[in-house]
């Protein structure tokens, strides 16, 4: 990876953005430098400043924090509306599964209060479970070929068969 920490927030939201979070999930999930996954596997429970956390910098370093933006924008898929500016009153959850990944646990504080976020994959059936604050609206939008479908605040369970 040599977009550099700059490049690195604009290269990942053109991935998600079109759609390569397949690519995103392969290019950060792997064991080897430069990558998240080779972080992981010397214990790392927070972003370190270099790929290679054995190099004595720091473990707790904002430097490859751009990650964290697909973290919720992707994979949990809470979403700011463009057609509703001025917070989170009416957003979107559009999780996008990716590899192995057989899980995702998200929040988001608000203005309006928490959204939340779970999903789990097993073999072709996704299971969403969100929560909306009180007050607020949401467009659901599942991964497979389901219509996004609005909902009001409250606790809501879907499923789907995914391909």
């Amino acid at each position: 990876l040599t977009t550099g920490d700059v490049g690195n927030r604009y290269l990942f939201r053109t991935l998600a953005d079109n759609g390569l979070n397949e690519i995103m999930y392969t290019m950060h999930n792997h064991r080897d430098v430069p990558g998240y996954g080779f972080q992981i596997q010397f214990g790392a429970t927070t972003l370190t400043e270099q790929w290679d956390p054995r190099k004595g910098s720091s473990w707790n370093h904002f430097m490859m924090g751009p990650i964290e933006e697909w973290f919720y924008r992707s994979l949990a898929g809470i979403r700011p509306s463009e057609d509703h500016p001025g917070g989170f009153g009416h957003f979107i959850i559009a999780p996008e599964p990716v590899g192995d990944l057989s899980f995702v646990r998200a929040s988001h504080e608000t203005l309006y209060g928490t959204v939340r976020v779970e999903w789990q994959r097993q073999g072709d059936v996704f299971e969403l479970q969100v929560e909306i604050p009180v007050n607020c609206t949401a467009d659901i939008v599942l991964p497979g070929k389901t219509p996004a479908k609005a909902v009001k605040g409250g606790l809501y369970r879907f499923r789907e068969i995914v391909e």
